[in-house]
């Protein structure tokens, strides 16, 4: 069955925000119906992307794909005079625009209120910032750790005594995100009676502020600074985290007919008659001595025992549950839809929080994934007038080249490979492969070459070829192809007759697997990870050739498992399979690495670039159908053989030339 249109279907918004107030505020809108066009810088796009939180398979965070479900994704240069018109014809048909950089930014870029106003007076603008566009802070950093202390959050958080700390949600980004989301529906409101739109804005500070209810009226009341006070509430008790037999419970008796009811069911009746707690004023004078008094006989049986108890009693209960909890085990989670999952082009079913609120008419709902950078170019760009010619439109590619370059350095007789595309964890371009290709072919020419070392930049050796590229293929022969061109690639590593090391980082998935397959030693961090789950992300099939190598490098049987099954595997996993040589700790590896070069780079050159020989042979046709006399024949009748025999009767080192 269709999913009914949001309350907020119609509603277009353009948004400039990145990492979490901002995206937090649009997914609310977007969620809700709303068409949210996320507009990106085409180098990295939303910095979010790479920057926070542990990578997906591709290119983009987790934590990216928490924020941005059912949005689009264009890329505009709004530095330059074409995006920045570009940006401004798409406002002239937009109701919101959103942004959250620091005051003044958006003026420098000439997308600010007072520059888009006169472009559609009946834009909606909305600014999230750390505190405000006015005001001695306005023009300082924002972040919410800062604008928990500064809004005197963190002096109420914790235990009594102890060193402050921030609570453990962002209530100033997602606060600010949530209040903004008020405020552009307000506006929105407003203009259907008007006409006319407005501009709204907030900022972490103000929001972090604005929730501290309880404190505020606490101060005026008394005069005094409020002090944190653990799990206890300002106004009542007890209503706070009591310690149980085997942990934790929560008891919310905050008026004298829960407080009567605690009593009969703890069979503590006489705490009821105690002039201490006679009244919600002495139980809160007398609150350390009341949590005694309780936890002496909660501490008699277990948590769940204690909420079933209190809950058939009428108390307000409920145990201190972890994520993995919350998340996968709570029935109420489940029932009420809080966990959905959506299907990412690249990620595969991602689990995303669904939406807390429920509207029976006009439902929220999680429509689509986070979108790739640039996505929705075409679309958005030519539906809003934009001028299209070809493949391009005034500031960016429908479908950008991404920016990636492989960089080599030589060091003696060791040639360093890097694949850098950090924005797209290193997913390769043409013209990285093509470059690659080319060090390759230098590299069997060259007769004082050794060892190559191969890497990617970054946390991740890599994800594949850019999916960007996919965009341009207009027919099956498009893939064909790539094919052809990739396994050309994949051909001319294979055939560098020095040892190829590897070193893996993060994730080496796709074609990023193909090229760690044709690597003759692997060292990997213990946060790698190796796959191709094709099946379920692009739809597209490994080339007979990639499979047959990968079938050689982990087994027949763990490679189809793999392929259909679209899973990936740890560097535990792969070094069990013999496919890596070593796993060490990310702060280990390029110690790792260089011991492993140096040892390769000391043998004998001959006796090295044989046994390639002799494995290239065996990959390509059977144990049984192999004639390497020619390889032996070499090795056996070099200087360095001789040599070798020398210096192992010697005993001393081996000083081999290669020859």
């Amino acid at each position: 069955m269709a999913t009914p249109e949001g309350a907020l279907a119609g509603m277009t918004v353009l948004d400039l925000t990145q990492v979490m107030a901002g995206p937090f505020c649009t997914m609310i809108l977007a969620d809700l119906g709303a068409d949210v066009v996320k507009v990106e810088n085409p180098e990295s796009g939303d910095q979010t992307r790479a920057s926070f939180g542990q990578a997906g398979t591709g290119a983009d965070s987790k934590a990216f794909l928490a924020l941005n479900r059912n949005k689009r994704s264009v890329t505009l240069d709004l530095k330059s005079d074409e995006g920045r018109a570009t940006f401004h014809e798409l406002v002239r048909s937009a109701d919101v625009v959103v942004e959250n950089w620091r005051p003044g930014v958006a003026a420098k870029l000439g997308v600010d209120h007072a520059t888009l106003a006169p472009l559609n007076p009946g834009l909606i603008y909305a600014s999230v910032s750390g505190f405000g566009q006015t005001g001695p802070y306005a023009d300082r950093p924002g972040y919410d750790l800062i604008a928990q202390a500064m809004a005197g959050v963190m002096s109420v958080t914790g235990e009594p005594g102890d060193r402050p700390v921030k609570a453990g949600i962002p209530i100033g980004d997602l606060g600010a995100g949530l209040f903004t989301a008020v405020g552009i529906l307000a506006a929105w409101a407003s203009r259907q009676r008007t006409g006319e739109g407005q501009y709204v804005e907030t900022s972490l500070f103000e929001a972090a502020l604005a929730l501290s209810v309880w404190e505020s009226t606490e101060f005026w009341a008394t005069g005094e600074a409020p002090q944190a006070l653990g799990s206890a509430h300002r106004m009542s008790a007890p209503y706070q985290a009591l310690a149980t037999r085997d942990g934790f419970v929560t008891v919310g008796a905050n008026n004298e007919r829960l407080w009567q009811r605690l009593c009969r069911a703890l069979e503590v009746e006489h705490l009821a008659d105690d002039p201490r707690f006679a009244t919600n004023t002495d139980r809160m004078e007398h609150r350390a001595e009341l949590v005694v008094e309780l936890e002496r006989r909660l501490t008699e049986e277990d948590t769940g025992t204690w909420v079933e108890r209190l809950l058939a009693a009428g108390v307000p209960a409920g145990p201190i549950q972890d994520y993995r909890q919350v998340l996968e085990d709570d029935p109420h989670v489940k029932a009420r839809g809080m966990v959905a999952t959506v299907e990412h082009p690249v990620e595969g079913l991602v689990p995303v929080l669904g939406s807390p609120l429920h509207l029976s008419r006009t439902p929220a709902s999680v429509r689509l994934p986070p979108p790739l950078l640039g996505e929705h170019n075409g679309e958005v760009l030519a539906s809003a007038g934009a001028v299209v010619s070809g493949d391009e439109c005034p500031g960016t590619p429908l479908h950008p080249r991404p920016q990636g370059e492989v960089r080599s350095r030589r060091d003696g007789p060791v040639l360093h490979i890097e694949l850098a595309n950090p924005a797209r964890r290193n997913a390769l371009t043409w013209e990285m492969y093509d470059e690659m290709q080319k060090l390759c072919v230098a590299a069997r020419a060259d007769p004082d070459l050794r060892v190559v070392v191969l890497r990617g930049a970054g946390e991740a050796f890599a994800a594949g070829t850019d999916i960007a590229q996919f965009t341009e293929f207009s027919s099956a022969a498009d893939g064909l192809d790539y094919e052809r061109r990739v396994g050309a690639v994949l051909a001319d590593l294979l055939a560098v007759p020095v040892p190829v090391l590897g070193v893996v980082d993060g994730p080496a998935v796709g074609g990023g697997l193909a090229i760690a397959a044709c690597c003759d030693v692997l060292v990997a961090t213990d946060r790698a990870v190796f796959g191709a789950p094709i099946a379920r992300t692009l739809g597209n099939c490994l080339a007979p050739a990639v499979v047959a190598r990968l079938q050689q490098r982990l087994g027949a049987g763990r490679t189809t498992a793999m392929l259909l099954t679209s899973r990936t595997i740890d560097a535990a996993e792969a070094a069990a399979a013999g496919f890596v040589h070593a796993v060490v700790p990310p702060g280990e590896l390029d110690e790792a690495a260089a011991e492993l070069t140096r040892r390769i780079a000391t043998g004998a050159p001959r006796t090295l670039a044989g046994l390639k020989e002799i494995d290239r042979r065996l990959a390509a046709a059977g144990p049984g159908d192999v004639d390497a006399d020619d390889v032996l024949a070499d090795c056996y009748g070099s200087a360095d053989f001789q040599e070798g025999v020398a210096a192992f009767v010697a005993r001393r080192r081996p000083e081999w030339t290669g020859r």
